[in-house]
């Protein structure tokens, strides 16, 4: 299906950008409300919270409905959320979850003459795939949503590798059509040996997909490329310490301490990692940039790069009165890649990773919506329950606060060091 090209809108006077908890809240008006999906929008680093109507469940009763939809992206292209129906719900990350994808796009601003007490979007349900032909949704997080470049068109995709072949199954939607397509893509990277890691999470950058494995890899996709000869790319994480030394502690749970991001247009990857014999307080905090090194191979260039005993004894840390404990990933800033946000005791905080300081920090406890319902035990909080979204322009005066954007875009990125061969 041909693109429908369109002109980049000008950039705004002002960038702004919000922390989407991605649990959404649910409003349990009458199913014939012309009710849309809505946002009450907090100035980072508060929380920002969507409201998902009655009428785009599954079951659109109260028992029937989704106690805690889940936002699996958030983009250019709007939001792609997870909706079940109960006693089920949508941030379950357990295989073959029951439920439906939507994507809320078209964003309004308040408008009380218009009657909209608070932004909105118009939500469209994702079609169901042929139960006949194609498999259900394996894993949500195996499934990624990006905007076309150049359109007004997006794609809604699933990975699914298969443990001993050098060839996956990809299912994927475009919006326009009516249907799901299967293909199978080369995964040259499999040959030979036996996969077995599983994907943790899925980005979205300029175009492309990245499938995240914690452990080794990326593996990306193009939805433009040509479908007949598709391959998978890998791309290795990169290391800190040398294969021969002391290996690095692997965490419990590795989306405490990775995760992968894009920031300033493009990927990152978010490290905190120490060797066993280090002391806590050495452990590392590392942004590395993905980018193209000598002929075109995939090179990791680490951007900065602090301690925890760094941060915990800067003058800024020790104003917020939080105690000198190891905190989870939480998010990226989304158009300054140095400052990375952190987890800890309710408390959500940015760190200027190259200076050590901290820039942002919540004097109220983190409100996330409560998990009350679903069969599953949730996860420990995480990267997994926010977002950082840049807001599209419709919503760009939204909050009451906004930073220049002359300051968040003007990054350096060859301060980034030391190239790691990411083949």
């Amino acid at each position: 299906m041909a693109a429908t090209a369109r002109s980049p809108p000008p950039p705004p006077p002002f960038a702004t950008w919000v922390i989407l908890g991605r649990v959404a809240l649910v409003s349990y008006g009458a199913v014939g409300d012309p009710e849309d999906p809505s946002f009450e929008f907090a100035v980072p680093p508060s929380v920002s919270t969507l409201t998902v109507p009655l009428g785009v469940h599954p079951k659109r009763t109260y028992h029937g409905a989704d106690k805690h939809p889940y936002i699996l992206a958030a983009n250019d292209a709007g939001l792609l959320l997870h909706v079940s129906k109960g006693p089920f719900i949508g941030f379950d990350l357990d295989r073959n979850p029951p439920g439906v994808l939507v994507v809320a796009r078209d964003f309004l601003p308040a408008d009380p003459v218009a009657g909209r007490d608070a932004p909105t979007a118009t939500a469209v349900r994702v079609p169901d795939r042929d139960s006949l032909q194609q498999p259900r949704i394996a894993n949500i997080k195996h499934v990624g949503f990006v905007s076309l470049p150049g359109t007004d068109e997006y794609v809604v995709a699933e990975l699914r590798l298969r443990a001993d072949y050098d060839r996956a199954s990809l299912l994927s939607f475009r919006s326009g059509t009516d249907a799901w397509v299967e293909m199978e893509v080369l995964c040259p990277f499999m040959a030979g040996r036996r996969w077995d890691r599983p994907i943790d999470d899925v980005i979205s950058n300029d175009g492309v997909l990245w499938w995240v494995n914690l452990a080794s890899g990326l593996f990306g996709w193009n939805p433009l490329a040509n479908n007949q000869l598709a391959v998978l790319r890998h791309v290795h994480l990169p290391r800190v310490f040398a294969v021969e030394d002391t290996p690095p502690q692997p965490p419990e749970h590795p989306e405490h301490h990775r995760m992968v991001r894009a920031s300033h247009r493009k990927v990152r990857f978010v490290d905190m990692t120490r060797t066993r014999d280090d002391p806590l307080e050495e452990t590392l905090v590392v942004v590395w940039t993905l980018g193209s090194g000598e002929y075109g191979v995939a090179s990791w260039r680490q951007r900065c790069v602090t301690s925890l005993a760094e941060i915990w004894a800067n003058d800024s840390y020790r104003t917020t009165g939080m105690p000198e404990q190891v905190p989870v990933l939480a998010l990226l800033h989304p158009a300054n890649p140095d400052v990375v946000f952190f987890f800890l005791e309710q408390y959500l905080f940015g760190v200027d990773v190259h200076e050590s300081r901290v820039t942002e920090f919540a004097v109220e406890p983190c409100d996330l919506v409560e998990l009350t319902a679903g069969p599953v035990r949730p996860p420990p909080i995480s990267w997994r329950h926010f977002l950082a979204w840049m807001l599209p322009p419709s919503l760009q005066n939204a909050l009451d606060h906004e930073n220049p954007i002359s300051e968040e875009l003007d990054i350096e990125d060859d301060k980034d060091v030391a190239p790691t061969e990411a083949s």
